[in-house]
């Protein structure tokens, strides 16, 4: 996939969507230097359970069906890029792809559900009361975000630690003074991006959603056991329960409250929870209609990958897609269904 035109990016965060917009970029041939400001598993990308998941997502959704359609076209660009990915990432990805990760159970009638798949278009199979899902995937977040970061760094990206403060379309200003350039600017920052909404104005319209996930035990087996209550996303020896959706807020604080709801929704769904779960909580950026910002900012031309909400690990390789279709000069991937000025 590597590119005869080579391009320079500066990306802005890494998170899930930073990191994979980096690899991406790189394995095409182009040079990229990502400035962050936190660790990964600092991130909400990092907290998160690492789902990609566009049925049970689209269930979600007020209408269900274009949900799912937009979900799964954003779930595909993980194997258009599959060649460009860690060996660990592959790996991850292939396993996902191969089993039925994803079961829905309630302690009534799955009827409701079941209609709603069949109109979506996805597949499952029923047994009871549980409708295992076919095309719905896992990583560890964790561990995919760091195979990410390595291979950036071992072919040849560059990682400064810092925050960025201003950014125009080539250029980018880091806490302390240094100014970086670039033929191209990319902001996939989550909630924390707004900051820069005096220089990039389509991020104005980011609002913030706070969530609390528990780090708990695994259960030896790998996959996604949800109900009406939460869900559990379980890699084997770890795994998480979640998660609180709290709009409007954006602290880090952990709530003592809503850990005790997370850990009776997990015990109503039959999960025994050790004393000892960790807590850990993130902050989401969302958009007005519930879809992110993905392309060219036209006030400024800075590039913006962010409001993905809950479904970082599902859009982050979409949002690549996008946006070097545009650098490259290439048909877009989403004849502008993302496009940042649509508000």
């Amino acid at each position: 996939m590597a590119q005869t035109s080579s391009h320079s990016f500066i990306v802005v965060g890494a998170g899930i969507v930073g990191l994979v917009i980096a690899v991406a970029a790189q394995g095409r041939g182009h040079a990229v230097t990502l400035i962050a400001r936190d660790e990964a598993r600092d991130t909400a990308s990092g907290v998160a359970a690492g789902m990609i998941a566009p049925a049970l997502e689209a269930l979600a959704e007020a209408d269900q069906i274009h949900g799912y359609r937009r979900l799964k076209a954003a779930q595909a660009a993980w194997v258009y890029f599959d060649d460009l990915w860690p060996e660990a990432v592959r790996k991850a990805l292939a396993a996902a792809r191969n089993a039925s990760q994803s079961v829905y159970v309630s302690a009534g009638t799955t009827t409701d559900v079941a209609a709603s798949l069949d109109a979506m278009g996805a597949a499952y199979t029923q047994t009871g009361v549980e409708l295992r899902i076919g095309d719905d995937w896992l990583v560890e977040a964790e561990a995919t975000m760091a195979a990410l970061k390595a291979q950036f760094l071992a072919t040849g990206g560059r990682f400064v630690a810092g925050e960025v403060i201003r950014a125009t379309a080539h250029s980018v200003q880091v806490a302390g003074g240094d100014i970086r350039h670039a033929d191209h600017v990319v902001v996939a920052a989550g909630f924390d991006a707004q900051k820069l909404a005096a220089d990039i104005p389509s991020l104005q319209v980011l609002e913030p959603i706070k969530g609390h996930l528990l780090d708990v035990p695994g259960r030896g087996a790998t996959g996604v056991l949800r109900s009406p209550r939460g869900y559990l996303a379980d890699y084997g020896r770890v795994a998480k329960f979640g998660a609180s959706m709290q709009p409007g807020r954006s602290d880090r604080e952990v709530e003592p409250g809503i850990v005790a709801d997370l850990k009776a929704r997990a015990e109503g769904m039959g999960i025994g929870l050790p004393d000892d779960v960790t807590p850990r909580t993130g902050v989401r950026a969302a958009t007005p209609d519930g879809w992110p910002l993905i392309g060219r900012d036209k006030a400024s031309g800075v590039f913006v990958a962010v409001g993905m909400r809950r479904n970082g690990y599902i859009f982050a390789p979409f949002a690549a897609k996008i946006i070097l279709a545009l650098v490259e000069q290439r048909d877009g991937a989403d004849d502008g269904l993302y496009r940042p000025d649509r508000f």
